[in-house]
């Protein structure tokens, strides 16, 4: 395939592209992202999983922080798919970004400028078949980010931070704790399993609308397992039945080691039962071949 980047309108080769420094967004982290799941489809091409609730989530962030998007979400989507096309990805993703725009350098903005959006697209290697992976490991950080989690905001230096910090210490992820309670992971939303009960923190102020999140408990419901959303203890993910992080590009990941103890040999069955039935909600509303999901 070939890394194609859209800027405001214009394809070409991301390899190619150019940035305009005065961009907000290299200069005040003054902007909003998402990243959005490719799988093959039965025709053999790339499609976009949940591309209208990325992109939704995209305006909402943006309104959050008070940028318009120059063009209607179903016009994006349009584009997207064109440019997956265009570059002959199969399985992969989409990173795309809105900043303010561009304007000479000054924390006041001005009222009358354009906001910029761009896209790329990037081969990601299949998920591993349900079960076969290694168990995540999970590290705790002490959350000291904003209160507006709920935008999904480029500025993300805290979580930059806190995913180093773990991968020094040999984990995959770092959860952050506030007052002995958890509310997500630096790249994902975290789950525990208590009693056949899956436990979640709430969207807000300290979590994330993750896409992927919102699907699974869709998919809860339909299956009858109960959840609860609440702010879990870290007592709760430690000593629970089962525990798992989920997020756009990784699915579902059970959780093996909290702070370099292991707290789970295998994947639960209630994990198991739902990447299963997630897997399965992406074969019917992206028409995937079966050998692309395991």
């Amino acid at each position: 395939m070939t890394e194609l980047i859209w800027v405001n309108g214009k394809v070409s080769k991301l390899s190619e592209a150019a940035a305009n420094y005065e961009d907000r967004g290299h200069q005040f982290a003054d902007g909003v992202y998402e990243v959005v799941r490719v799988y093959k489809g039965r025709s053999g091409g790339g499609v976009p999983f949940t591309l209208t609730e990325h992109l939704e989530r995209l305006e909402r962030s943006a309104e959050g922080i008070k940028i318009s998007l120059p063009w209607r979400v179903d016009e994006v989507a349009d584009e997207v798919r064109k440019v997956v096309d265009q570059s002959g990805m199969t399985d992969g993703m989409i990173y795309m970004q809105l900043s303010r725009g561009v304007s000479p350098r000054n924390h006041i903005y001005p009222k009358n400028i354009r906001a910029s959006l761009y896209f790329f697209t990037r081969e990601l290697p299949p998920v591993p078949a349900i079960g076969t992976a290694e168990g995540a490991k999970l590290v705790t950080v002490e959350d000291e980010r904003w209160k507006r989690c709920w935008v999904k905001a480029i500025a993300l230096l805290p979580n930059v931070l806190a995913k180093n910090a773990a991968a020094d210490q040999g984990a995959d992820e770092a959860v952050f704790t506030e007052n002995g309670t958890v509310t997500e992971c630096s790249a994902s939303n975290l789950f525990t399993v208590g009693r056949g009960v899956v436990i979640t923190a709430p969207v807000g102020q300290k979590v994330l609308p993750g896409i992927t999140r919102q699907v699974l408990l869709d998919i809860a419901g339909e299956q009858g397992i109960p959840v609860i959303e609440r702010n879990p203890t870290e007592y709760d993910c430690r000593c629970g039945e089962e525990l798992f992080i989920t997020s756009t590009t990784r699915e579902l990941s059970w959780v093996s080691h909290w702070n370099g103890v292991q707290v789970h040999d295998r994947p639960g069955e209630i994990t198991m039962r739902l990447h299963r039935a997630y897997q399965e909600r992406v074969r019917r509303e992206v028409g995937a071949m079966s050998t692309t999901l395991v």
